[in-house]
């Protein structure tokens, strides 16, 4: 599915923010509370989050879902996909290697998650408890911005990212099918008209998932997506544990589709004023032609 370009949304070309964190939305959100999120999110959208009592990230994850919620009405795309859970966790609580220090990740299949827990199905959203304030979050996107590591300083910028990777994975599970274990992601993808059916394994939309979190980009490709959205997106090896971090089209597209949502919120409401994917020859052709290969699945 490609993204529908829709040109007759009402743009405001001089839209600015600065980190997205103003007055109007601390007032926003001073009226808010994580347990009230998390009714929300059930009453809403059938979720089941548990933030914790941690109302940063609470706030941050149900902005994060409205937005969305609007780009789908702008766009005409499944863009209000919401995930099947959303938990907080603590470093050291988790069985997955290497996510402590994150300020969230999203599981691309079902899989154990939290010491403790049940398997968690996949696209469920986790995020750090470590991080218990705006200006927690704030720092750490602006860190990252300055050091050229992520494609935005908006401090919805994590959240926004993981959102997008619960969206991807899920239209690539649609277009493809699943191959997995998950009986509900089964029952879920692989149902037509009532009868179930297997994917082809070798187009399944887990195998496309786990090759593209593989690839990697040439070196004239990397340096364009780094000059243009961020070095994680291009790719980087991580000088403390040489390992290469970043840089697949998974990456690429979680972080293109961040950069030009945050370019579209409004200061104030934080809900996006037109259509961000509205071209405008900012882009090389090559960052697009990259870009609109990884949102579909088009592997080389």
């Amino acid at each position: 599915m490609i993204i529908n370009l829709d040109k007759n949304i009402n743009t405001n070309k001089n839209m600015s923010f600065k980190a997205g964190m103003n007055d109007a939305v601390k007032r926003m959100f001073a009226y808010l509370s994580a347990p009230n999120i998390e009714d929300s999110f059930k009453t809403v959208y059938g979720v089941d989050a548990k933030f914790n009592n941690n109302r940063a990230a609470a706030c941050c994850a149900g902005t994060v879902a409205d937005i969305f919620s609007k780009l789908s009405e702008f766009l005409g795309v499944p863009f209000s996909t919401v995930p099947p859970k959303i938990r907080m966790f603590t470093p050291g609580q988790t069985l997955i290697e290497n996510v402590d220090d994150a300020i969230g990740f999203c599981i691309p299949n079902s899989c154990y998650v939290l010491k403790n827990e049940p398997v968690f199905e996949l696209r469920s959203l986790f995020f750090n408890d470590k991080y218990k304030t705006f200006t927690d979050i704030d720092r750490c996107a602006e860190e990252h911005y300055r050091g050229g590591w992520s494609s935005s300083n908006h401090f919805l910028h994590t959240h926004i990212h993981e959102w997008v990777h619960n969206i991807h994975t899920d239209l690539l599970y649609r277009l493809f099918g699943y191959d997995g274990t998950c009986p509900m992601a089964l029952q879920r993808y692989n149902s037509l008209n009532g009868r179930h059916y297997d994917p082809n394994p070798f187009i399944s939309g887990l195998s496309h998932q786990i090759k593209m979190q593989n690839m990697s980009y040439t070196p004239e490709a990397s340096k364009i997506i780094k000059k243009q959205i961020s070095t994680y997106a291009a790719g980087e090896t991580n000088p403390q544990t040489g390992k290469f971090v970043g840089g697949n089209p998974m990456e690429v597209v979680a972080e293109f589709i961040t950069k030009k949502v945050t370019e579209v919120l409004h200061p104030d409401t934080l809900m996006p004023t037109h259509n961000p994917f509205y071209y405008n020859n900012k882009e090389d052709s090559l960052l697009i032609d990259i870009f609109l290969k990884a949102w579909n699945g088009i592997l080389r």
